[in-house]
């Protein structure tokens, strides 16, 4: 305590504790909220890949290693692959084999609640509580849409941790501390996005390097050690330096737009990324938020990734209210004290409560997904036992459920294993290319085809002599051969 002639003022260290405990409370209200909330949105389960991911997950647990060729599809059996995120594959493996669907909505829902907290945690800290609920806002808004159990959304929180001791590092002008480093090695083995973390360290690095009060010298030395050790605490991992070049292999394949998660995203309406980006564009337009040259270049560079794929968007969510946090705190001035106050412990308490209770309630309410037609379950229940051993012809997104039910596809979501060449073939097929689907049939001694009746291939099947239908409904259409004692007679090429 100081003494002062206005009376007793409490000491720095009383005013910090404070300052923390409200930070921590924000943080805490955040992430019960968004846990409570998560664990009811039954949309998590929408994705198929989902059913992979848990088959591998399983494979590894069964096994004890990390699969090196592929043992999942009959088209690339055998072939070089290794599951990159096979530390996600293996939580959800685990949280499905403990709890079914509701481990799995347990776990991300975790993640979520996570990945949200530790930003509202930083934004609180930094600004003032109107625009720290602003950015916390920005944040779901972004991350709402690909909220799926799948690996990225395990990584999560990792994301805002290593960004959150980046940022910190930058802002007392230090290097960022070598503990950080077996953040990355998680990230590394949970998602392929861990490359995102290198280049944002880099990035930063730089940052320093032209702050205008700098030691270059020092920088170089202390960046350029935690830059390379953080590039070798990547490659800790199953795949060793092979992870380190799977994203530029990935990023190389020239049909990655063809799947949704890839595509860029769509402008054309208002969503939480188009309003972020807007809202943005008024505070630096205003002079609102004024940001570091080298600042403006990293979001300018991940508002470029965000337009050109979908799945960029939620790590958007995520960085966007990190990167502009101390600028903006700085510009904005404290609010006026209102002239009432609401205990601390009083929202504290409710969201907690608010997230004990609907944990309570998921569990005495199991999901149950059986004959649910997201993932056509009914459709394949419809297949006969013996007809599928059988080589079948399926649409991309059907192949994680196939996988999940001991049947190995013609293809699935791991687009890195079947490569352009295969890709080419098969958009050409479901682009109405009926002398490519004969000759696939043929080549792979096809059986039986699973599509979606909004795809064009099964007019194509039904137009195909020797095939007919046995099973239709709203998520997909099932053909087999007519002759399944004989096999298929393929033409000469």
């Amino acid at each position: 305590m100081s003494l002062s002639l206005t009376g007793f003022q409490p000491s720095r260290q009383a005013a910090s504790a404070r300052s923390l405990s409200a930070e921590a409370a924000f943080a805490w209200i955040v992430a019960a909220t968004i846990f409570a909330g998560v664990l009811w949105l039954s949309a998590l389960l929408r994705d198929s890949d989902t059913l992979w991911h848990i088959a591998v997950g399983d494979w590894i647990l069964a096994h004890h290693a990390v699969p090196a060729l592929d043992t999942f599809s009959y088209t690339a059996a055998g072939k070089p692959w290794m599951a990159h995120e096979w530390l996600s594959e293996v939580a959800l493996a685990i949280a499905y084999g403990g709890a079914g669907w509701n481990g799995l909505m347990m776990l991300t829902a975790g993640a979520a609640a996570g990945a949200v907290g530790l930003v509202a945690f930083y934004v609180r800290r930094r600004v003032r509580l109107d625009f720290a609920v602003m950015l916390i806002l920005l944040t779901v808004s972004c991350a709402a849409p690909s909220l799926l159990s799948r690996p990225h959304m395990i990584a999560l929180p990792v994301v805002a941790l290593w960004t959150i001791g980046l940022l910190s590092a930058r802002a007392k002008a230090r290097t960022p501390s070598l503990w950080l480093l077996p953040a990355m090695t998680l990230w590394a083995n949970l998602h392929g996005g861990f490359m995102l973390g290198l280049v944002l360290t880099a990035a930063l690095g730089t940052e320093a390097f032209f702050d205008a009060d700098a030691d270059r010298r020092a920088v170089v030395r202390g960046w350029g050690l935690f830059i390379a050790a953080a590039v070798a605490a990547a490659a800790i991992t199953p795949m060793g330096i092979g992870t380190l070049l799977f994203p530029f292999r990935l990023m190389s394949m020239r049909n990655l737009y063809q799947i949704m998660e890839w595509r860029p995203t769509d402008f054309s309406h208002l969503d939480g990324v188009t309003v972020s980006i807007l809202v943005g564009l008024y505070l630096g337009l205003t002079g609102t938020l004024r940001l570091p040259r080298f600042r403006v270049l990293l979001v300018a560079g991940l508002v470029f990734s965000t337009m050109q794929h979908v799945r960029n968007v939620q790590l958007f969510g995520i960085l966007m209210p990190l990167l502009i946090a101390d600028p903006l705190g700085k510009a904005a001035p404290p609010l006026r004290a209102l002239n009432f106050r609401v205990p601390q412990w009083i929202p504290v308490g409710l969201a907690g409560a608010a997230a004990v209770l609907s944990l309570a309630f998921r569990i005495g309410l199991p999901l149950d997904r059986t004959g649910d037609d997201s993932y056509a379950a009914e459709a394949l229940a419809a297949v006969p036992a013996d007809l599928r051993t059988k080589p079948v012809f399926n649409e991309y997104g059907f192949g994680g459920l196939l996988i999940f039910n001991g049947i190995k596809p013609f293809v699935d979501g791991r687009a890195d294993l079947y490569g352009d060449s295969f890709l080419d073939t098969y958009v050409s097929i479901i682009r109405s290319k009926s002398d490519l689907l004969n000759d696939v049939l043929c080549r792979y001694g096809v059986e039986w085809t699973m599509f979606g009746p909004k795809t064009d291939v099964p007019a194509l099947m039904d137009r195909t002599p020797g095939w007919h239908r046995i099973y239709t409904d709203k998520m997909a259409v099932i053909h087999v051969r007519d002759d399944q004692s004989t096999p298929p007679v393929c033409p000469a090429r």
